[in-house]
Parts: structure tokens; C-alpha cells; sequence
């Protein structure tokens, strides 16, 4: 990066996470024309001083007379507030020639990383000039001194350029209004530090790093308000993109128009948090890390590439009153590969949220295989399992506060109310079933229930409705933080029976190595207006679609399964969550977040082991797991059949074989009901579902099932580094290295395809042994200009995997 001062290039450091800025009053009496900075640390105990070098113009009054009369009085030095000793020591100020004067100042104390001295941010804020960052993979941005983003360049070449660049701001209503923010910037050690004038009542704090391959933004937004209140905050990339391609899936890159943006011409769009668009000489992505999830929405169109984040802003959120952080990437992206080369480089910037280990993704097999834990059992019973032998179990929950066992739930409702419901239902899920009315779980399981609900915009319980008419499902806030504090001792959380449930089953049968939690997904769309529980999230709050603040449930429980990760990552039981799926905005009681038509779990599926879902008897087009794909990255995902027995759906070979071919293709593992695998000694065998009576069936499984292990422990590559030669047809690529797993599938294929493979980018030796591994299909191999080129038969309903190695 360089900052340009006054057609001179200086490098100015600092340590400085966040700070405010000193605002000199506005005129152009004197400038600072060049700078230059080390961070010392001379008594060899790791303690950094700052000592710089400033050249100063004069070209009226006095410096020390300007200083003093700055609006905050600067002084020459700052000084310790409890001994009034100077901080920022002047060395020397030596006359260079009329009206120019050269001075050397350093700190007297090692520096605050988070309040540089008065003096330096002083002389930095005087600076004038342009700023260039750089991703060091060929895309610049041209940030001059206020902020904005003037220009951006990929590989040497200037873009075309959009309207206006950098920060902007929007009111919930008016998201088309964007108000642009300009401010001061400070270049430090190669970072630059912005700071916004105020607008819209409120204000940015920001900091532009440059990594290997990616700019890193990072900041904060306040309110100046004092009130509740939403704001979008938004950063355009100021590229004129019509006639770029988007990445709207994984199958599908349309190019944007005039009249059919990017993104914004659906919400159904804004689902990953990754734009991404390019041209074949190069590309452009933003990205939203998993550790910072939000609410957001994406853009791209003659204005430039956008994201932007639904924040919403209130006194009561105690760990960050009245402000929101935020984290962002902006990086340059392959020509060729696109979209998949954005995807590629998020997972690998953060794999401890996109792999799992080999034990754990064999562990999530075919089997619909569960032991139910909703209460921590006192025995277990294998009789259920697929193999009663199994010495390494799964448990079933779901994370669910229901009450049962009223004699009419909605009666009990309209007559005592919610709070009245839970006084008298002797059941209370996950503490106990059935249990004494003054039973010790029972009385911690109400209290953690009304100390857990999320409300209603109006201030009232929510509920998901009565369940089998003696029940009632409760939204609720999961965050192991809520109510963990001084004022509230004593306050029983659903999150502590969570936790702790799941170390118990891990120290009383040690057995057990994970848990599936169903329902996760779609009972993490509820917005949550309970002010007490502000005081107590780690992300930002948004707002809904008429404005007013909320917490967005999915964020709580996404704190709750990232302290599960954590616990796996020392040893812990590992989790799987049902639900990591795209929902429409119906299912969402009271009001969508902020600009959701759709809404996707990206972020909770970032902190889970595998996502479930049902339907893989459901037939498919291109595409159609797209989303299930990219929201784990390289972890696990399985497509169940559903409850196949409930729905009377006994499985037909054609079923099995479409939903193998389609789970495969994805690299998914594809699980069916318990019964199907039940051989007729086992309780629970009926004759029509089990797959010994199906002999057609088990064959194909012992097809299907090495090559799906082998392909899900070799973990999903979104970049293939080859092409097919057929639009019928999708390609996904597994596993780096010596060995490399190729998947190709179509619902309607032709009866053969070319698949021309990059031999260098993957790394391939001299003579390669290519084989279908599934059916054994003999394939032709002949040399090509980029590798080898191989000519593979196809048929409906069977995927093609192809082991290279």
C-alpha cells in the first residue's frame, strides 16, 4: 500500500485498534509534507514505542498558535491524566528554510494500541493524499483521503468505474437512499484507519488491512442517537459491472444488465454472503467471515459491487451500547473459475468452520441411526439401531422448548394464559416427562423457559403453536451468556440444560459421540424482541421489515453450537443439525428480518459438524443442492429419505437409485429409515421395507457406498479445474493431492460427455490411472491440449465417479 503526500510517498505506522479522531478546524494554513515512522522497542521487553519524523510547511502563523487554537486545545504533548507527565516528547525542531521546519517526536510511554497519542493522529489527520491497497493478487482500490474509493484496478488495469465508492448508509425504509460517508483516513504500518464524519446521526470506525490475497475491513458503527433504531451499513466496490457475470449458484453465473442486476433483483439471492462477479480477465468477491454473522443482502450492478448489513442499534445491548461490529474481505477472484474460486478461498482463509475429521464425517453415514436423548437417559436401548453392535451412538433431540401434557393446550391457553400453561404441565422437554408438579427439574425447567422465551414485537410470548393438541413449542433464546451476570445469579437458562445434557450423556455412556439436533433450522427464523436479553449477545442485533430492533434467533443459536464446536474441538461430543436449508419468508412468525423475501442457516451451518435435511427421494434439477453444498463447505451434509414408514412410501429401486445418484453427486451421505436395513430377526422388521427382501437394492448400495465414503473423506473442492461438454450435465470435484474424485451427474443426461481435465493445476503426474468407481464403466483417456481428455458413458439416474490418482 502507499499513501501519496503531496506527490510524496511516505509510510506512516501504528499500533491502533480503535480510536476516535481529533478534528483540526478547517483551513489550509500549513500541511505536513512528508512522514516517516518505526516502531522501536528499545529496552528488549517487547514494549513498542512510536518515533517519527514529520516535515512541516508553514505558510502563515505560528504551528504552536494553530495547535492551540484547535477546537479540543492540543497541546504539544500529551500527557498521563493521573501524573500529568508527558507522553509525546518533541526531540528536536530544526529549520530546514524559510517557513519549513523539520520535527522529531516520540512517545515516552509504550503505545496503546487502542490511543495512539493526540499528537501523532494530529499530524496524521494533516496529511493530504491518495491511498492505494492492494490485495496482493492483483485488485487495487484507490482510496483518497476522505474514505471514498475512487478507483479500482485488476492486474494493472483500470475499471470501469461505478458510482460512488466506500462506506454508505441507509434508514430501514429507504434502503435505495444510500448516503455515502467520508471522513478522515490515517495510514499505519501498512493499515488504513478511517474514521466517518458523522451522517445520518451516526458514525463508522474502520480499519483497512492487507493480507495475502485479500483486503480485510474491519470497524464498528455507533449510533449518536440514544435511541433504538436500524441502519443498513453498506460498502460499494465502484465498478460498473453490466456485462459481468454474478454467482447466483454454485450451476448458474448470468450476466448482469441494466435491467437484471446482480443480486438485487431478487432476495432470494442473499442467502451466501459471498458476491462475487467477473469477466474472463479477472473478478471481484466480498466476503462475510462465519465469526461475524448478520443479517445482510448483496448487489452488483453499474454502480459497483455491493454488501450490506442489517444492524440494529440500541443503548440496552451492554457489551457494545448503541453499536455494531462488523468484518468484511475484499478480494480478487479467478476469471475462469468465478464464483467457485470465491468459494474455494473463504474456505480456505477459515477451515476450522468448513472441515470436520475423518471420524466424524464417516460417523454421519447412511444410516437413519439415532438413540433418543430429549432426557439424558438412565439406560440405553440398541434394539433400534441398524447395528445393535455399534459401539460409537448418535442421540436425537431437537432444540425445542415445548411443554406437554395439558388435557387441551389451547384451552389451557385462552383460559390461563402461557404463563398458567407452563405452572401446571408436567412435562417439560429436556428436564423431565411427567414429573411431580414441585419436582426440582421441573421447577428449574419453568424457570429456564420463561427466562429463555423470545417475544413477539408486541412484547408478548412467542410460540410455534400447540403441539398434538397437549402441547406447546416455545421460540427461545440459546445463548449460553443470557442472564450470566451479577444482577442475575440465579437465573436457569435452556442453554445451561443444553450444555450440560450433552456432557452428561458423554460422561455416562461414553459411547456416545455426537447428538442430532432436529429442527434447528427452521425454528431459528423467529425474531426476538425481548429487550433484557440485549444486554447479553456477542453479535450484533438486527432489525425487522418495519424498522424496529430485534435479535435474529439463528445468531443466538449460532452462539450456542459455536461453543459446542469449541467443546468438540477438546474433546466434546460433535453435532449435527437438521434444518441447514434455504426457507421462505413464511415460515417466519411475526415479521421477516431486514430484506428477506428468503432466508438461508449459512452462518449456524458454519458451526455445526453436517447439516441435514429431508428429501432425498424428491427428484432434483441442476443445482439443486446447491445452497446444502455450499453452506458446509468440506463437512458433512446427508439428504434423509424422511420417515418412510409414517408416510407408507415404501422405497422402489427407481427411488433409491435416483436419490443415491443425486446425494452422490454432492458429495452427500444419503440416509433412510432404520427399517429398510432391519433384517427379520430384528424388532421392528417389516418385510416390505427391508432392503433383505430387495436384493436389486443392497447391490446398488454396494455400489454406492465406498465411492460416497471416499469422496465425502476427500472433502468438496468447489474449483473442479475441468469442464464438461454437456449444459445436461454438473461436475463437482473432490480432494486434492495424489488422489482426486471427479462427480458427474445430470437428471436428464445424454448418453455420454467429454470431460476435459487441467492436468497442472491439479497437480496430476505424468501418466494418471483414471476409473469410474461405481459402476466400472470403461471410459476413453486420450491426451489434451490442457491434460487429458476422458469420454465418459452416462445413464439417468446413476452418477459417474471418477478416481484420479
Amino acid at each position: 500500500m502507499k499513501k501519496v503526500i503531496s506527490g510524496i510517498t511516505g509510510c506512516v505506522l501504528i499500533a491502533a485498534a480503535s480510536w476516535g479522531m481529533n478534528t483540526l478546524s478547517d483551513d489550509s494554513t500549513h500541511y505536513f509534507r512528508g512522514m516517516t515512522a518505526e516502531l522501536t522497542e528499545p529496552n528488549g521487553l517487547g514494549e513498542r514505542f512510536l518515533h517519527f519524523t514529520v516535515t512541516l510547511v508553514e505558510t502563515a502563523e505560528a504551528l504552536s498558535y494553530r495547535v492551540e487554537r484547535s477546537p479540543d486545545m492540543i497541546a504539544w504533548v500529551d500527557k498521563n491524566p493521573e501524573t500529568l507527565e508527558s507522553l509525546t516528547e518533541i526531540i528536536s525542531v530544526t529549520s530546514v528554510a524559510a517557513g519549513l521546519d523539520k520535527i522529531t517526536v516520540h512517545d515516552s510511554e509504550p503505545i496503546n494500541t487502542d490511543s495512539p497519542s493526540r499528537f501523532f493522529r494530529m499530524v496524521a489527520e494533516a496529511s493530504p493524499g491518495a491511498i492505494l491497497l492492494s490485495d496482493g493478487a492483483g485488485l487495487s482500490l484507490s482510496m483518497e483521503e476522505d474514505g471514498g474509493v475512487q478507483a479500482v484496478s485488476l492486474s494493472e488495469n483500470a475499471l470501469p468505474i461505478g458510482g460512488t465508492g466506500g462506506f454508505y448508509l441507509c434508514e430501514p425504509a429507504d434502503k435505495g437512499n444510500r448516503v455515502p460517508l467520508v471522513g478522515k483516513t490515517v495510514v499505519i504500518n501498512d493499515q488504513v484507519y478511517f474514521t466517518a464524519t458523522p451522517a445520518l446521526q451516526a458514525t463508522v470506525r474502520a480499519v483497512f488491512t492487507q493480507g495475502d490475497g485479500f483486503i480485510e475491513v474491519r470497524g464498528e458503527l455507533e449510533d449518536l442517537t440514544g435511541e433504538d433504531r436500524g441502519l443498513w451499513l453498506g460498502f460499494n466496490v465502484p465498478v460498473n459491472t453490466v456485462g459481468w457475470k454474478w454467482g447466483q449458484t454454485l450451476s448458474t453465473s448470468p450476466v448482469i444488465t441494466s435491467q437484471d442486476t446482480g443480486y438485487e433483483s431478487s432476495w432470494d439471492n442473499s442467502l451466501v454472503p459471498i458476491p462475487a462477479v467477473w469477466t474472463t480477465n479477472g473478478g471481484i468477491a466480498l466476503c462475510i467471515p462465519p465469526s461475524d454473522p448478520c443479517v445482510f443482502q448483496l448487489a452488483s450492478d453499474a454502480d459497483g459491487l455491493r454488501i450490506q448489513m442489517a444492524y440494529g442499534l440500541s443503548g440496552d445491548t451492554t457489551k457494545f451500547p448503541s453499536k455494531a461490529s462488523f468484518r468484511f474481505r475484499i478480494y480478487s477472484i479467478d476469471g475462469t473459475w468465478g464464483f467457485r474460486d470465491a468459494l474455494a478461498k473463504y474456505y480456505d482463509w477459515y477451515p476450522e468452520y468448513y472441515t470436520i475429521d475423518s471420524a466424524a464425517m464417516s460417523a454421519m453415514d447412511h444410516h437413519h441411526d439415532w438413540l433418543g436423548v430429549n432426557y439424558v437417559p438412565d439406560s440405553i436401548k440398541v434394539d433400534d439401531l441398524v447395528d445393535p453392535d455399534s459401539k460409537e451412538y448418535m442421540g436425537y433431540t431437537k432444540t425445542s422448548a415445548r411443554i406437554q401434557g395439558l388435557s387441551n393446550a389451547a384451552q389451557v391457553i385462552a383460559q390461563q394464559g402461557y404463563l398458567g400453561a407452563i405452572a401446571i404441565a408436567p412435562t417439560i422437554q429436556h428436564y423431565e416427562k411427567n414429573g411431580a408438579p414441585n419436582s426440582p427439574l421441573l421447577v428449574e425447567g419453568r424457570a429456564a423457559l420463561i427466562n429463555s422465551v423470545a417475544y413477539k414485537s408486541d412484547g408478548t410470548f412467542g410460540d410455534f403453536g400447540v403441539y398434538d393438541t397437549d402441547g406447546i413449542d416455545f421460540p427461545h433464546n440459546c445463548d449460553p451468556d443470557l442472564f450470566k451476570d451479577a444482577a442475575h445469579p440465579d437465573y436457569p437458562v435452556y442453554a445451561d440444560m443444553y450444555l450440560r445434557k450433552a456432557e452428561e450423556i458423554q460422561t455416562l455412556f461414553p459411547d456416545f459421540a455426537s447428538i442430532h439436533w432436529d429442527r434447528l433450522g427452521g425454528w431459528s427464523l423467529f425474531l426476538n424482541y425481548r429487550r433484557e436479553h440485549f444486554a447479553y449477545i456477542d453479535h450484533p442485533l438486527t432489525f425487522d421489515q418495519n424498522g424496529q430492533v430485534c435479535i435474529y434467533t439463528q445468531l443466538t443459536n449460532y452462539e450456542m453450537f459455536d461453543e459446542f464446536r469449541l467443546r468438540a474441538s477438546q474433546g466434546g461430543l460433535f453435532h449435527e443439525a437438521a434444518g441447514m436449508k434455504d426457507y421462505g419468508a413464511g415460515k417466519i412468525q411475526d415479521n421477516p428480518p431486514a430484506g428477506q423475501s428468503r432466508n438461508g442457516m449459512f452462518f449456524l451451518a458454519a458451526v455445526v459438524a453436517g447439516g441435514w435435511q429431508e428429501g432425498s427421494f424428491k427428484a432434483q434439477e441442476l443445482g439443486g443442492f446447491d445452497f446444502e453444498r455450499m453452506s458446509v463447505g468440506r463437512k458433512s451434509y446427508r439428504v434423509s429419505s424422511g420417515n418412510i414408514v409414517a408416510r407408507r412410501e415404501a422405497p422402489t429401486l427407481a427411488l433409491v437409485k435416483r436419490a443415491l445418484a443425486q446425494t452422490t453427486a454432492y458429495g452427500f451421505a444419503c440416509p433412510v429409515q432404520v427399517q429398510y436395513f432391519f433384517s427379520e430377526d430384528r424388532p421392528g422388521y417389516l418385510p416390505n421395507y427391508s432392503w433383505y427382501n430387495l436384493p436389486d437394492h443392497k447391490a446398488l448400495w454396494d455400489q454406492y457406498e465406498p465411492a460416497n465414503l471416499a469422496i465425502r473423506l476427500a472433502g468438496w473442492e468447489p474449483v473442479t479445474h475441468a469442464w464438461v461438454n454437456s449444459s445436461a450435465v454438473q461436475l463437482q470435484r473432490f480432494g486434492r493431492g495424489d488422489e482426486i474424485y471427479l462427480t458427474v451427474w445430470g437428471p436428464t443426461p445424454p448418453a455420454s460427455v467429454e470431460i476435459e481435465i487441467d492436468a497442472a493445476a491439479l497437480g496430476l503426474k505424468s501418466n494418471p490411472i483414471f476409473e469410474e468407481i461405481v459402476s466400472g464403466v470403461a471410459m476413453t483417456v486420450t491426451p489434451s491440449p490442457k491434460g487429458w481428455k476422458l469420454t465418459v458413458p452416462l445413464e439417468t439416474n446413476m452418477t459417474r465417479v471418477i478416481r484420479i490418482r
